[in-house]
């Protein structure tokens, strides 16, 4: 799912804190960017700021001012937080708290504001929706869909949902999230329209991946000879220092290469240095390619159809041996077609206890 941009998020913890900006223009023509820190009957002073991490104040008289815009901070703030609506499909409780957070604020911040009663109804949207998606329902095509009917569709649900992550990882640039959550896809949901559709997508970010990988490990020799000649120019003591940080960080990107190998991960964590995870990824990434090259356009069975009917089976009215019947065999399909315990567990055991 989409994830909250930082600006978005830094406003959300700073709402009842604006900064504000306003624009003098004198009457020589310069214009002076700031905030008004106090205020005489001839003059202003004038916070401006000289770069990223130094301030200074600036005395104006009133008489040489030919022009003053105030910015209206409330409708800056809203314009930031507008940027969280609507709330994307597959959104969690979490977040939709942040999203309350930020309208609450705005609210608390500004009462005053012509954009007040629009937050207020996009706030109790936003719990309405919450509400529900607490209660077991999903957020889908901009629609709720209600406990009911997500859990007769789990499954396919499901496949969507991570099909929606691997696409948001992929406009986001977090090619490895991307290509981890991709490898669940493959593994959980084989058989369904997510993981066909994602097939040609994924094997085109594996292919600039294994690109980007094979230019960062070509370089590596020159990078370290680089590297080796600005320590040499460094005092004896900064050296010393230095490759000790340097030292440190090695063992930690090792460890982690190591664990990360222990638990099977297909795609290590790339660093500039380590050869290691450079070379397993090209290693993998060419098989990679190859298989999902070889992979038929669409599966040989429906999963989601699958567990639609294990789902119906359970549910249905038939007789208790009918009932059995029909859940065992559905059962065994769901299996043929790839659906994982996962799904299909919690409807065996329901299937179990009912009379």
């Amino acid at each position: 799912m989409k994830s909250i941009p930082l600006f978005i998020a830094l406003l959300i913890g700073t709402i009842p804190l604006p900064i504000l900006a306003d624009t003098f223009t004198l009457k020589d023509g310069s214009v002076i960017e700031g905030s008004v820190v106090s205020e005489t009957p001839e003059s202003y002073v004038i916070e401006v700021q000289v770069t990223k991490s130094i301030k200074d104040e600036r005395t104006v008289a009133k008489a040489d001012v030919a022009k003053m815009e105030r910015e209206k901070l409330d409708l800056t703030a809203f314009a930031l937080i507008s940027e969280l609506v609507p709330a994307p499909d597959f959104a969690s409780p979490a977040d939709y708290a942040e999203r309350i957070s930020g309208f609450t604020k705005f609210i608390t911040a500004y009462p005053s504001s012509s954009k007040f009663s629009e937050a207020k109804m996009t706030l109790e949207s936003f719990k309405a929706e919450e509400k529900e998606i607490a209660a077991g329902a999903i957020k889908y095509n901009g629609l709720i869909v209600q406990k009911a009917d997500y859990l007769a569709n789990a499954y396919e649900f499901d496949a969507r949902a991570l099909e929606a992550k691997i696409r948001s990882a992929i406009a986001t640039n977090e090619v490895r999230t991307a290509l981890i959550s991709f490898a669940e896809l493959d593994r959980d949901f084989p058989s369904t329209s997510s993981r066909s559709a994602m097939v040609p997508v994924i094997s085109k970010v594996v292919g600039v991946y294994l690109a980007e990988t094979r230019e960062l490990l070509g370089s590596l020799d020159a990078r370290i000879k680089e590297r080796q000649i600005g320590l040499d120019r460094m005092a004896l003591a900064d050296r010393k220092d230095t490759e000790g940080a340097i030292k440190e960080e090695a063992t930690l990107i090792e460890k982690r290469y190591v664990s990360e190998k222990a638990l099977l991960q297909p795609w290590p964590t790339i660093t500039p240095f380590h050869k290691a995870s450079m070379t397993d990824t090209i290693q993998f990434g060419q098989m990679e390619l190859a298989r999902l090259a070889a992979l038929p356009a669409t599966p040989a069975a429906d999963g989601a159809k699958a567990y639609r009917d294990v789902y119906s089976a359970v549910n249905s009215g038939n007789d208790a041996a009918a009932k059995a019947t029909a859940v065992a065999a559905a059962l065994t399909a769901a299996k043929a077609a790839g659906v994982p315990d996962r799904h299909l567990a919690p409807l065996e055991a329901s299937a179990n206890s009912k009379p």
